[in-house]
């Protein structure tokens, strides 16, 4: 483990005597085809979108850290390298999100991390999550005791759902999101793009609202709004 140059909170709560903690996992192998280059090192106001996005988790009180690493791998650890963060390579990330998430809830596994009893899931490409957004997640889910997902616009849904989804009705329920432990072994299971949409749909999931949370960054046409609305939500 790296560690961090700014001082962070963890927060965890104690349970029969044990201490037990929430992990941030930020997704941060995909290769950013539509745009052309590493989305993950996009910068604004000098600090990379992948630094930002692991500060926000950390900040937030997840500990452990876990970046995913696949395509740029080398760069990306590179721009994480001064916080104290994990970086887990995924050997299948051309295979899409599900492998990232399989790769570093199969890390989680490790013996260290026994009281770790969730996942807060992230990226690095959506401008308007906030490390107060963050804690809400983890508020909601009681330090992971509840399964918790982000609910924002239905422009989502024709943006990602594949073209054998089934229509969603009312707002979106996606990352970030809290999973406790017992979804894991789905978790693990996962490949392809798909993610954790199914679980995230269940009707036992709850929700903390992402205002604009629909936006994320792309294409190029995505960058040039985001830039021109000073590094916020143009929407």
């Amino acid at each position: 483990m790296r560690d961090s140059t700014t001082a962070t909170t963890t927060t965890s709560t104690t349970v029969a005597g044990d201490s037990v903690s929430v992990a941030g996992v930020l997704l941060a192998a995909g290769g950013s085809r539509r745009l052309g280059s590493p989305k993950q090192l996009l910068t604004m106001n000098g600090v990379t979108l992948v630094e930002r996005a692991a500060r926000q988790l950390l900040d937030a009180g997840c500990s452990p850290v876990l970046v995913v690493v696949g395509a740029h791998a080398d760069e990306i650890r590179d721009a994480v390298s001064m916080l104290s963060v994990r970086c887990v390579e995924n050997a299948h990330w051309e295979r899409g999100m599900g492998t990232s998430i399989a790769a570093a809830v199969t890390a989680l596994h490790d013996v260290r991390f026994a009281h770790t009893s969730a996942v807060l899931i992230a990226t690095c490409d959506m401008p308007t999550v906030t490390v107060e957004h963050l804690q809400s997640l983890l508020a909601t889910s009681n330090r992971g005791a509840q399964r918790v997902a982000s609910a924002y616009g239905s422009a989502y849904a024709s943006a990602y759902a594949g073209p054998d989804s089934p229509p969603e009705r009312g707002p979106i329920r996606g990352i970030p999101a809290v999973l406790p432990r017992a979804d894991w072994p789905a978790l693990a299971e996962l490949d392809g793009d798909q993610g954790a949409r199914v679980l995230l749909r269940d009707t036992g999931t709850l929700t903390v609202s992402l205002p604009s949370g629909q936006f994320d960054l792309d294409t190029p046409s995505d960058v040039a709004a985001w830039r021109t609305a000073g590094g916020a939500s143009p929407m």
